[in-house]
């Protein structure tokens, strides 16, 4: 080495070195997190590294336990979202949301490893679970159809007992003499039809529906446009769930054109 070369490094300021930089690291885990179904949960390991210059120190165990806690909110507002049948969404978007936060939760976290899973007892309950809500929402679909069906029924073929000797006919010629037997059968099945609607009113009876009318109309009167529309809605609801969508149908027309002058 050159005596010049030898002067030059020794006056060089140690300012003009690359600091040093060390690399620490943590782990903790993660139980119960919150997943979209009730009772199912991920679990979740970390592995933290952080970047320590040379005139840093290492994260104590205060400063650790807050990022660790930190970084588990983030993971909480993310696995609700995901079944834990979908553990690879999960997981994804639990990795793009703690890149997006760590930084500010601690400028010396330079990476953070997740690991999601779900076990296999979460995953067969989770199956079984969606299993029956599909189960639940087709035995509920059948039925409102049964209904539907048996109301055309009601409305359209019950209603007349000309057009119910028809039906009941279908079209089979076949079926004539049995339905010369019938008498006034179909009469008596639409009167029933009919009765099972509505029957006729007592005078009594219709005095207290009128009064019940009067109520409402003087209920309805000071109600400002938003407290009106709120029970025009309440009271649609009730219509149908009374099977009487008519009624339904005209009130939330009413309430529509109400909302529209409001």
């Amino acid at each position: 080495m050159g005596v010049l070369t030898w002067i030059r490094d020794l006056l060089a300021s140690k300012y003009e070195q690359e600091p040093i930089e060390q690399h620490h690291q943590s782990r903790f885990s993660v139980r119960s997190l919150p997943s979209s179904l009730p009772e199912a949960y991920f679990e979740a390991s970390l592995q933290l590294t952080w970047t320590i210059a040379g005139d840093g120190s290492a994260p104590n165990m205060e400063e650790t336990h807050r990022v660790h806690r930190q970084l588990r909110e983030v993971l909480e507002r993310v696995t609700p979202n995901f079944s834990v049948l979908s553990e690879g969404e999960a997981q994804s978007e639990a990795e793009i949301e703690v890149y997006r936060q760590a930084r500010g939760i601690d400028r010396r976290l330079t990476s953070v490893q997740i690991n999601l899973s779900a076990s296999d007892d979460m995953k067969t309950y989770a199956e079984n679970f969606e299993k029956e809500l599909r189960q639940s929402a087709l035995t509920e679909a059948t039925y409102a159809m049964k209904a539907r069906q048996a109301r055309y029924v009601r409305d359209h073929l019950l209603a007349d007992a000309q057009i119910a000797r028809l039906w009941w006919l279908d079209g089979r010629p076949e079926k004539l003499p049995d339905l010369l037997k019938m008498g006034n059968n179909f009469e008596q099945v639409v009167g029933l039809v009919r009765d099972g609607m509505g029957s006729v009113k007592t005078p009594e009876e219709a005095l207290v529906i009128e009064r019940v009318a009067e109520i409402i109309k003087d209920f309805l009167a000071p109600l400002g446009a938003q407290h009106r529309e709120i029970l025009l809605s309440q009271l649609s609801q009730i219509f149908g769930s009374y099977e009487r969508e008519d009624l339904a149908r005209n009130l939330q027309s009413l309430n529509g054109n109400s909302a529209g002058d409001s």
